[in-house]
């Protein structure tokens, strides 16, 4: 009873159910022995299995393969009847598979019938023939009946009305019998332990699960781990931890085939893989096979053909099977938006706009391209609803039709994108796109350009230096320029807010929150029109970088009274109508029609 239950731990319920029923009709045979005295050789062969308990697990197995008809005809039948303890005595994992595998299960107990009536007096030494096509039993004599080299009959000679019965105590396995999932092959290879790596990633669970169940058809092209370390090494990347992982399932995925497919079945042509494919591509992405000088797998050797599994068959490749859209990008600019995992928004994003294989095969571009977090920091936090039409001009709008490395960028600030949409550099510390975004890191060089990265993704059209200015005081802990915002945005000021915006050329010495509190007790003293003057005395009608100014210029300001800039070691100042000069602390904070640069002091006219 402990044997059985052990058993059914590895059943399906449905089987289970057959197994209990068949237990239950056992206990009750045997009942009816003791009473009635049933000589076993009035019972067929499937009814004297039935009946003894060390033979439940063989009862229910015959049942699950719907092999107990055929036992019960008028045969005759020889049956090498494995116990209880022999089936528990199997790699479970084979034993699971087997079970799990109606087919196999199937082949398994034919292996274990011999047609005809063959007491054990008539065996000989050699081999016999079984009911599964093809495959013998060994037979060896020299020291009792020994089947295949470690089998032994236990018991021989127990008779059934249409056969005989040896009892055995090992299941006989035929010979290049398939037992082992696809899974478990490559988990049993020491050639494809980054393969293994991959599908033990719980984001590749449903593939690891598919190559591990037995009821699935499937062909896997496995590349070997020599095969994978040339293509990281190619990427530069020390292991697949590095490469994105959604990017990493769909490379696996692409070298699963839907049904298995040996070596002498496949010919020269596309074959449809399991990996659906990228819009504009085709519905599912395809492997092409050469059979002309062995077999060739897009540009992989076959280097070890049909290893059969329970659930399909492998085959072994010198080299990692790249998807198209990964093919034509290797060696690009779209290499590295695919391959880092900080990209994979604009990654998902050029996929979906259709524009992957544009930037990855067009000659001479320069890309800014936006973090994961730079999606986040322009208030992109999901692709969903979004479609190709609203990606593209968004998209197009940082990438440049010419090579631009950072020491070439355009010294007037102001490049024209793709999208037919100007971007506008300012140059600091850092160099700023439209006074809001930061490059990060420059000239990742490519076969076709040029990438660099920026930290907020870029929304055409550029802003005016009004939006930029109330963007960055609404900026959290890093906010600034709040009051002069504010003042602004003051129905009283509205001339001078809209005359800033229309401006073509502009140029903004914009005071501080700091600034401003310094004069806190002087601003309620100020009437309307020394307000305006203050405010128009912060604004000059040219736009004007940083590095365009000298010591001693004199900048016309829109109220018509001039600023004296004074440069030193110490910094760039402003000398204004009072005693003590403002620092330029923030320079060239680029917009659409100007230029903004902070100062620690509001600057102070003749009122």
């Amino acid at each position: 009873m402990k044997n059985l239950i052990q058993h059914l731990n590895y059943l399906p319920k449905a089987m289970m159910l057959v197994l209990v029923l068949s237990f239950a009709f056992t206990t009750q045979s045997c009942d009816d022995d003791d009473d009635d005295m049933i000589d076993p050789g009035d019972q067929n062969i499937v009814e004297v299995v039935s009946g003894r308990p060390d033979l439940s697990t063989l009862t229910g197995a015959v049942v699950a393969a719907g092999l107990d008809e055929a036992l019960a005809g008028p045969g005759p039948f020889t049956v090498f009847a494995p116990t209880n303890a022999a089936f528990n005595s199997m790699d479970q994992d084979i034993l699971n598979n087997v079970i799990a595998n109606p087919s196999l299960l199937t082949a398994l107990l034919q292996y274990h019938v011999v047609s005809g009536e063959v007491e054990s007096g008539d065996l000989s030494n050699g081999p016999v023939q079984t009911l599964l096509s093809g495959q013998t039993i060994d037979v060896d004599l020299s020291d009792g009946v020994v089947l295949n080299g470690s089998a032994d009959v236990t018991t021989a000679d127990v008779p059934a009305s249409n056969g005989v019965i040896h009892i055995i105590n090992e299941v006989l396995i035929p010979e290049d019998f398939v037992t082992n999932t696809l899974a478990q092959i490559v988990a049993g290879s020491p050639d494809h332990t980054i393969l293994l790596s991959a599908l033990g990633k719980p984001e590749l669970g449903d593939l690891l699960a598919a190559a591990n169940d037995p009821t699935q058809d499937l062909t896997v092209f496995a590349p070997t781990d020599a095969a994978f370390e040339a293509v990281l090494g190619a990427l530069e990347k020390e292991s697949i931890d590095e490469i994105p992982v959604g990017l990493l399932k769909e490379i696996v995925t692409y070298h699963i085939l839907g049904g298995a497919v040996t070596s002498d079945q496949l010919s020269n042509g596309d074959v449809n893989t399991l990996l659906p494919g990228i819009p504009g591509g085709p519905e599912f992405e395809f492997v092409t096979v050469d059979i002309t000088d062995g077999v060739k797998i897009n540009s992989a050797n076959v280097t070890a053909a049909d290893i059969k599994a329970v659930n399909g068959v492998a085959h072994v490749v010198d080299a990692v099977l790249l998807p198209s859209y990964v093919a034509y990008s290797v060696g690009t600019i779209a290499e590295p938006v695919l391959f880092e995992n900080d990209f994979t928004v604009l990654s998902a994003a050029l996929r979906k706009a259709e524009l992957l294989e544009t930037v990855a095969t067009t000659a001479d571009l320069t890309v800014f391209a936006p973090t994961n977090a730079g999606f986040v920091a322009a208030g992109i936090t999901s692709l969903d609803g979004l479609e190709k039409e609203d990606l593209t001009p968004v998209l197009t709008y940082h990438v440049l039709g010419a090579v631009v490395k950072a020491a070439d960028l355009p010294e007037s600030g102001i490049a024209a994108t793709l999208n037919g949409e100007n971007i506008y550099l300012g140059y600091s510390a850092n160099v700023l796109i439209n006074g809001l975004t930061t490059i990060t890191a420059v000239d990742i060089e490519k076969s076709n350009g040029v990438v660099h990265v920026i930290d907020r993704t870029l929304i055409p059209p550029a802003p005016n230096v009004v939006e930029i200015a109330l963007a960055l005081a609404d900026n959290g802990d890093a906010s600034e320029f709040t009051i002069l915002t504010s003042l602004l945005a003051n129905e009283a000021y509205a001339d001078i807010t809209q005359a800033i915006i229309d401006a073509e050329n502009i140029t903004i010495f914009a005071p501080t929150d700091a600034a401003f509190e310094d004069i806190a007790d002087i601003i309620p003293t100020l009437s309307e029109d020394q307000i305006r003057t203050i405010l128009t005395y912060h604004a000059a009608g040219a736009r004007v970088f940083s590095y365009n100014l000298v010591d001693g210029q004199e900048v016309i300001m829109l109220n018509t009274q001039t600023l004296k800039v004074n440069i030193n070691n110490d910094g760039v100042f402003l000398e204004d109508k009072s005693a003590v000069d403002a620092e330029v602390i923030i320079v060239n904070v680029h917009g659409s029609n100007g230029v903004i640069h902070a100062v620690d002091k509001v600057l102070i006219p003749e009122l």
